[in-house]
């Protein structure tokens, strides 16, 4: 558990999110990355440039309904993607709105992590806000505004 805090109103995804992101390239057959998706159990994979420049997403849906020889054929152009510092709550909405599984993460476009829907359930089951007044509890992605039970509206923050 981290230790309680005041301060911090909104988590941020770079909290949560994965940093060791499996990547594929443009060039690369469709053949072949189809193989890797099978081997490694994954739906999809950012694809990057040479200078890891987030370029798109490619999902086993694209392989299956998509005809091209690269990965740069088949592959979504205009990936969703967020920076750190964005709330969970929002990558959350952005999830549900668009029907998305998972989302990357850029720096100056460059894909620096990917978060999940898992990572964000991980999270929600993790993440406890208390009212220190009366002790109420509350969890989500975001600290509540004002204390249901004692409208209080300083919340301590555990994980």
């Amino acid at each position: 558990m981290h230790p309680a805090t005041t301060d911090q109103t909104v988590l941020q995804v770079s909290e949560i999110m994965s940093r060791d992101v499996v990547t594929t390239s443009p060039v690369r057959t469709v053949e072949d990355f189809a193989r890797e998706l099978l081997e490694r159990g994954y739906s999809g994979m950012p694809v990057v440039d040479a200078d890891g420049t987030l370029i798109g997403m490619v999902s086993e849906y694209d392989v299956i309904s998509k005809r091209g020889r690269t990965v740069g054929d088949i592959m979504s152009r205009g990936v969703i993607s967020v920076a750190e510092e964005t709330g969970a709550d929002q990558v959350a909405g952005m999830m549900g709105l668009h029907g998305i599984r998972r989302v990357p993460v850029v720096r100056d476009g460059r894909l620096v992590g990917m978060v999940s829907r898992t990572d964000l359930l991980r999270l929600f089951t993790t993440v406890r806000w208390t009212c220190p007044t009366c002790a109420h509890t509350e969890t989500g992605f975001a600290r509540p505004l004002r204390c249901p039970q004692c409208s209080g509206t300083a919340f301590n923050l555990s994980r």
